[in-house]
């Protein structure tokens, strides 16, 4: 009996050693020692520069190493609505007691609410929706992040675009915006975002307030001449609070481009130039009978969003 006991313990400790072992070596698979062996080092980075367009400096960052970080927002009933959008509720559907598992229903919802993505035909009639989008959208894209915080403070106001000058200047700061390439507007609205729908006066305090956007030369300019696959904010949108006519989204989505919405503080934790994005979330489609019948497609949709940056 104790010799059985005695090969029982052991099995039980070999499991569990074996356990702890495969943990501490998933748990260690982002970290700055698995980055620093990951790296393809200054003379691979240079190559896959050569080859690809995209700067050296984005190869030194493998997104299966690097830091994640988080640059999404949390989707509650709560979350800040565009005006005219449908509230977001949901109810529980079965509980683990009643039914062995929990499953919940959402009962309201816009495609255009927390942080998501908008399609080419959320703009244009007879574009590609949700769908219809190459996969090249939804893996990991070199990131550049303007941040636009101190512009704001300085002028007073949200109240501005971000124009071809302004993508200029930064390139003489940092190089190149890359091919296939998210750019995105860090403009710290996305602190006030767990406000909600609420008002609260003076600038930058609610998350109604006035912000930048890109003009839609801006765009233009950064899909025509830098190839990009979209841009965004961590607002509710790419386009300036003050613009009517939403011409960041319409020429992005007319470019065939997506538009990345409600993003998240995280965007303070990235680097202006060098981190990686990815995307991730449902990809609503149709039926064939619902094609059949001309039923548009879907729009957009709520999306996981991650960074990868360098430790530090």
């Amino acid at each position: 009996m104790r010799r059985w006991a005695l090969l029982f313990a052991l099995t039980v400790a070999a499991v569990a050693a074996a356990s702890a072992f495969a943990a501490t070596r998933w748990a260690s698979q982002q970290s700055p020692e698995a980055a620093r062996l990951a790296s393809p080092g200054a003379a691979g980075a240079a190559r896959l520069a050569e080859r690809t367009g995209i700067p050296a400096s984005y190869w030194a960052v493998d997104p299966r190493t690097a830091r994640p970080v988080r640059l999404g927002q949390p989707l509650t009933t709560g979350a800040p609505l565009f005006p005219g959008d449908p509230p977001f509720h949901w109810r529980v559907w079965t509980t683990v007691p009643q039914s062995g598992y929990l499953l919940e229903q959402i009962t309201s919802l816009g495609t255009h609410t927390g942080t998501h993505i908008s399609a080419p035909c959320h703009f244009h009639v007879g574009a590609p929706c949700l769908v219809r989008l190459p996969e090249r959208f939804f893996t990991p894209r070199p990131l550049v992040v303007l941040d636009v915080r101190s512009a704001i403070r300085r002028r007073g106001t949200g109240d501005f675009f971000i124009g071809i000058s302004a993508l200029r200047r930064f390139e003489r700061r940092h190089d190149r915006i890359p091919p296939g390439a998210y750019v995105v507007l860090y403009t710290g609205l996305s602190s006030v975002y767990h406000l909600g729908n609420a008002r609260r006066p003076g600038p930058m305090n609610d998350y109604f307030d006035d912000v930048p956007g890109f003009s839609g030369a801006a765009v233009d300019w950064l899909f025509e001449h830098r190839h990009i696959l979209g841009v965004g904010a961590d607002t509710f949108g790419p386009d300036a609070t003050f613009d009517p006519s939403f011409a960041a989204t319409t020429e992005a989505t007319g470019h065939g481009g997506i538009t990345l919405e409600n993003m998240g503080p995280g965007l303070a934790r990235m680097r202006a130039y060098g981190d990686w994005i990815e995307l991730n979330g449902p990809r609503f489609s149709l039926t064939p009978a619902q094609r059949h019948a001309h039923r548009p497609g879907w729009s957009g949709a709520q999306m996981g969003v991650t960074g990868f940056t360098v430790w530090r």
